[in-house]
């Protein structure tokens, strides 16, 4: 008797090997749902009130720019950046009901954010330098502000520097697309070798997205001080507040299984508590993000261009005006006095 104690199968600690916990498992959706019972029925359906709520927000921006008089450009620029928000809460809806898509619902939640960060460049860059052609480079800004003894040279945003500053940017979807392609890949062959192999390819990761902010910081804290009733880093802020959510929340919220916070009730697994708490925030998040996104658009960029173009055009015409009328009274005059001799 003894010695059939011994054997590690009948062995007290043989109650916490739960083989129904294993993180690299992702249970079918039916089973999924039926398990989370009323719960999640309620939930899905109030995530999918948030997304509709969100997508009527985009839909209302969108149409309120496209009335604006300003570029083509500034308009499809717009219309991608507005656009994030309801690609980003769908998505956390899908992956929500459906578990098993996790990981491609964060892929193109990615891919639409770094197109966002691109266009935003574009927009800051196209609105900025309306007024002035060469401005100033701000260089010191964040991540690299808390670089005091930094050197930082003094630049022009002249089409040298500007071209620099774009391959920052765009370096971010074309990195990103590659990194989540191979994610993609490497979980179709096997999940636990993305798993196991993923964490290679996170410096990488955060090195692209810290170049990202920093060109995109620049071109808005430089240009905010030319044209500051553009808005301009604010309308960097609201999109550069999806990457904070998508990633860095992401991450901790990710790590949370390893602490034991979440619970294991087969078949959910504490991996899948945390992925249901991640895309329930994002619901909420997007939906206020998507508020004050299109908050920030509404307002005609060109309305207050053109007061500050148009009036220095109104006083030359005046003065035109004026003076011609003071050239022809002589000339009346002297008709007169023809006419009366």
């Amino acid at each position: 008797m003894d010695e059939y104690l011994s054997v590690p199968e009948d062995s007290p600690t043989y109650d916490f090997w739960n083989l129904s916990c294993d993180q690299n498992i992702i249970s079918p959706s039916s089973e999924y749902l039926e398990r989370l019972g009323a719960f999640g029925t309620v939930f899905i359906s109030i995530g999918s009130i948030l997304t509709m709520a969100t997508i009527s927000l985009a839909s209302h921006a969108s149409y309120r720019v496209f009335l604006q008089v300003e570029t083509w450009a500034y308009k499809k620029n717009c219309f991608v950046i507005l656009w994030l928000y309801p690609i980003a809460s769908f998505c956390s809806l899908l992956a929500l009901s459906l578990p098993r898509t996790q990981l491609l619902t964060e892929a193109v939640t990615q891919m639409t954010l770094t197109i966002s960060f691109y266009r935003v460049y574009l927009l800051i860059t196209e609105v900025g330098l309306r007024k002035v052609s060469d401005p100033a480079m701000v260089l010191k800004v964040g991540p690299c502000c808390c670089w005091p003894c930094l050197p930082f040279p003094s630049l022009q945003f002249n089409d040298a520097n500007l071209s620099w500053l774009r391959i920052i940017v765009l370096q971010f979807p074309i990195v990103q697309g590659m990194i989540y392609i191979i994610f993609l890949i490497m979980h179709l062959e096997d999940p636990v070798v993305y798993t196991s192999y993923n964490v290679f390819f996170q410096p990488l990761c955060v090195a692209s997205i810290l170049m990202a902010l920093y060109g995109i910081n620049i071109a808005a804290i430089s240009l905010k001080q030319v044209n500051p009733e553009g808005k301009l880093q604010l309308k960097a802020l609201v999109t550069q507040l999806v990457l904070f959510f998508s990633k860095l929340q992401a991450t901790v919220i990710k790590f949370l299984p390893a602490t034991g916070l979440f619970p294991c009730n087969p078949p959910i697994t504490p991996q899948m508590y945390a992925n249901f708490t991640y895309n329930a925030l994002m619901l909420i998040e997007m939906l206020l993000l998507g508020y004050v996104a299109a908050f920030v658009y509404r307002e005609d960029v060109s309305a207050t261009k053109s007061t500050t173009v148009d009036e220095p055009t109104l006083q030359t015409i005046t003065t035109i005006n004026l003076g011609s009328q003071i050239n022809k009274r002589p000339i009346n005059v002297n008709q007169n006095c023809n006419q009366r001799a």
